[in-house]
């Protein structure tokens, strides 16, 4: 059980590390357009309800990185997830892209138009649907 409570912690890191980014930011090399799985738009919902705002899941762009670890996004050299506010896409490492914790992670962001991590969403209200 501590391997998975170690995994989980390392990939909170990750996510938490490449959840912020700016306006300008490029999307990350080698991200490849991502059709998102019929899963996305349940966990969209869900985001949706515990952050208590609704947003256009059809409006987000959807990519991943090949391979089998992190990108880099930014100045942030290995992360696993990224919404960028330009072009409201959201870009996932491809060994994450089922990984729901990260995905709903990235989906909050989305649906709040924000790139920090308010407490009262991250932490208080979608806590248990999102890594943090």
């Amino acid at each position: 059980m501590i391997g998975v409570r170690a995994k989980a912690s390392a990939l909170m890191a990750l996510v938490l590390a490449g959840a912020c980014s700016s306006a300008t930011d490029p999307l990350p090399r080698g991200a490849l357009p991502l059709d998102p799985p019929a899963i996305y738009t349940t966990w969209w919902e869900e985001v949706e309800g515990c952050a208590g705002k609704t947003a256009d899941f059809a409006a987000v762009s959807w990519y991943y990185v090949p391979g089998e670890g992190g990108f880099s996004a930014g100045s942030k050299p290995d992360v696993v997830g990224v919404w960028r506010p330009a072009g409201n896409s959201i870009t996932l490492a491809q060994y994450v892209v089922d990984n729901g914790l990260v995905v709903r992670h990235e989906m909050l962001h989305a649906i709040l138009q924000r790139t920090d991590h308010p407490a009262e969403y991250f932490v208080d209200r979608c806590a248990v649907l999102v890594v943090y």
